[in-house]
């Protein structure tokens, strides 16, 4: 007797449409999960650069007895950037404290000012935003001082303090610059007063939006990198669309769901979530007020 060999079995149409439905079932729970394990260790990642600049912070002022200024224009020019490097941002002061001694000792020249400009420190970029590359001419940062209560402060009540609060064309390039912040000053606390965080950025328009459109190295006493606490954080996703005139984020916010991650001046990295008060947000962000609360 001849023995029939059965065929090879393929899937029916039916079948095949049942085992996509399961796939893309699946698919669908799992991404959430993955995108989720994806942002905690970008956050962590960030986490661990407030970390770094905390510390380095704390290095800098061991060595210098107080922290670095925050930026300004002039002295010989009240806009829009320094005219000299005294007058540059505390996230370049701050290089030879971050392991970037080379890049702080670049000449100063119109060459080497540019080698400056145009690299990017991996430290000063969140990974949930961003890589660390030039937008548009330049590198940029993800991390903003905090200038105290607002912008028209000069930095007074908050951390890092202007250089010069009123640079002009009449101011010799010899001027010296006002005394920086020490840590004896934050009467509050340490552990109670925000030295760096995270800055509002709106999530499209990176590295032309007001707030973002300076090299992170001299961008004068500007909003790309001094936030104000007189306004709460906000999330990425709020920041207003720049239209003309363009729009400047004065608030500390960044692209975590859960709220802004921030280094306290003790070297502390805390995350304060977004729907914090006013009052305490506040607190956080003046070193003397007299209010030391910090609570949520």
């Amino acid at each position: 007797m001849r023995r029939t060999v059965p065929g090879p079995h393929g899937f029916t149409l039916v079948e095949l449409l049942v085992v996509i439905a399961i796939i893309g079932t699946l698919v669908g729970l799992l991404l959430p999960a993955v995108q989720a394990a994806r942002e905690a260790a970008s956050r962590s990642s960030c986490g661990n650069n407030l970390k770094q600049i905390g510390l380095g912070l704390q290095t800098y002022h061991d060595s210098r007895r107080m922290l670095p200024h925050a930026g300004s224009d002039g002295p010989n020019q009240a806009c829009c950037n320094a005219t000299i490097r005294t007058g540059w941002t505390w996230l370049f002061h701050l290089t030879p404290f971050i392991e970037e001694q080379n890049l702080f000792n670049q000449p100063d020249t119109t060459a080497g000012n540019a080698v400056v400009a145009g690299t990017p420190i991996k430290v000063y970029y969140c990974p949930s935003r961003r890589q660390p590359m030039i937008y548009t001419s330049s590198a940029r940062a993800d991390y903003a001082g905090n200038g105290g209560r607002a912008f028209a402060g000069n930095g007074d009540e908050g951390v890092f303090v202007r250089q010069w609060a009123s640079p002009s064309t009449t101011l010799a390039l010899t001027t010296p610059p006002r005394p920086g912040r020490r840590y004896a000053d934050v009467t509050d606390g340490l552990s109670k007063t925000i030295v760096v965080g995270e800055k509002q950025l709106h999530p499209t328009t990176q590295g032309s939006a007001g707030g973002d459109n300076e090299a992170w190295n001299n961008s004068g006493w500007d909003q790309d990198h001094q936030r104000f606490g007189g306004l709460v954080p906000q999330p990425d996703r709020q920041h207003p669309t720049s239209a003309s005139p363009t729009f400047w984020s004065e608030r500390f916010g960044g692209p975590h769901p859960g709220g802004v991650q921030l280094v306290m001046a003790d070297g502390s990295v805390r995350l304060v979530a977004y729907e914090i008060a006013a009052a305490p947000w506040l607190n956080l962000c003046l070193v003397a007020d007299g209010q030391p609360t910090g609570d949520e």
